[in-house]
């Protein structure tokens, strides 16, 4: 069982089943362990598949040898290595991620910056503490919109399948 952070619940349910099936998979991007344990945690018991790294160059290597793209980024703004404003910049250049929504959560005070900036892939900016309900509302809303789009692009080929995601590379 993963740790949480401190006063990071769950969603609450009242069936406790996962409300989200599907398996979509979100890239979070996170430097502090119990978040992103409790993060992860989370999404996986909403029934998302979670691809989860401590900074923006550790997740792009995730994403170049991951098997599925993910439909969704949860980032986080600093971090070291390459933090959330270098990640950002770094959409653009790969190919997995162009099209890919992001969501930010930061107490980082140059969050600010980045709503004046508005990258075309940051869709929302949460300051933290997270407000875990909104969170999960979001996420549900730009993970189902993500896959229709996917979905409207793809054309099937004659003879091709589903390759399963690289569960090594998956929280």
């Amino acid at each position: 069982m993963h740790a949480r952070a401190r006063g990071a619940l769950p969603v609450a349910r009242s069936d406790d089943q996962p409300t989200n099936t599907n398996s979509a998979l979100i890239l979070l991007v996170e430097d502090d362990t119990s978040t992103r344990e409790s993060l992860c945690e989370i999404l996986e018991h909403e029934g998302y598949s979670v691809l989860a790294a401590e900074n923006g160059k550790r997740a792009l290597e995730c994403v170049e040898t991951a098997a599925t793209t993910p439909v969704l980024i949860l980032l986080d703004l600093a971090m070291p290595v390459m933090d959330g404003f270098g990640f950002v910049s770094q959409i653009p250049d790969c190919a997995k991620l162009a099209s890919v929504p992001v969501i930010v959560m930061s107490a980082d005070s140059r969050a600010s910056q980045l709503r004046l900036q508005r990258p075309e892939n940051v869709k929302e900016i949460l300051s933290k503490p997270v407000d875990l309900r909104l969170m999960m509302e979001l996420v549900g809303r730009y993970a189902q919109r993500s896959q229709t789009v996917a979905r409207s692009h793809a054309k099937p080929q004659q003879g091709s399948r589903s390759v399963g995601t690289n569960p090594s590379n998956l929280r």
